[in-house]
């Protein structure tokens, strides 16, 4: 595969390497996305991931999480570059698993890279509700590509939660990201969920996005401030 690396500054002082194919190498990539889906569909029997398929997104996900005390959001190091083939042997055949693999990764920027990581980390999604059940832990779970998010109402299952949840992830070759880890309590106000605002009333849209298309209408930034606008609205998919 013909491809370049481009390096985009995080904010962090650390960069995310983006793989750019060639315009033949990202067709050819293109193609096997149809029967890519075709394999999560067949594969995913819990339904929890919204990301990066057709008829989901972020609102449909921030959604299942409205009426619930408290909510603990976890967030998955290094997502991409911590798939490997391993992950999705027994899952996707070996002959598209050498298409979209480089360095043994399903780098960000490949276009087959999304669906293939939310294949990858469905043996975990199955362990863990599983193991809510096991523990008796009632609790909404719904991930975003590497957000992982959890709504319950007793106190008492935090604990438990980020317990069995980093054993799984860990034993699957996953890491969590300690910093990103955070508990929100409904009565301290609205929840944040992947960028969207949550009380029991519905969606809405953050003060952090308010305050961007309010500097987008400063500095005149037309499309910034329509992308926002939109994205302010909390829409679910069109065919939800």
């Amino acid at each position: 595969m013909k491809y370049r690396v481009a390096r985009i500054p995080k904010g962090n002082g650390k960069f995310r390497y983006i793989y750019i194919a060639s315009e033949e190498d990202n067709a050819r990539l293109r193609d096997l996305i149809p029967e890519l889906e075709d394999i999560l569909a067949k594969s995913d029997n819990y339904k929890v991931n919204y990301a990066f398929q057709s008829g989901k997104n972020c609102a449909l996900n921030a959604v299942q999480h409205i009426g619930y005390k408290y909510t603990l959001s976890m967030d998955l190091e290094n997502f991409f570059d911590s798939i490997s083939t391993g992950h999705v042997e027994k899952l996707i055949p070996s002959s598209i698993v050498k298409q979209c693999f480089i360095d043994g990764n399903p780098k960000q920027g490949l276009p087959t890279s999304p669906i293939i990581s939310v294949i990858a980390f469905l043996p975990c999604d199955r362990q863990i509700i599983e193991a809510l059940n096991k523990l008796n832990i009632v609790a909404v779970y719904t991930r975003y590509a590497d957000d992982l998010v959890f709504s319950f109402d007793n106190p008492k299952d935090e604990g438990r939660i980020r317990l069995v949840v980093r054993q799984i992830v860990e034993k699957n070759g996953f890491k969590i990201n300690d910093k990103k880890t955070k508990l929100q309590d409904a009565k301290n106000g609205r929840i944040i969920i992947t960028g969207i605002a949550v009380d029991k009333r519905g969606l809405h849209a953050t003060r952090r996005t308010k305050k961007k298309m309010r500097a987008a209408i400063h500095q005149k930034n037309e499309s910034s401030h329509s992308g926002l606008s939109e994205w302010s609205k909390c829409k679910l998919p069109a065919d939800f």
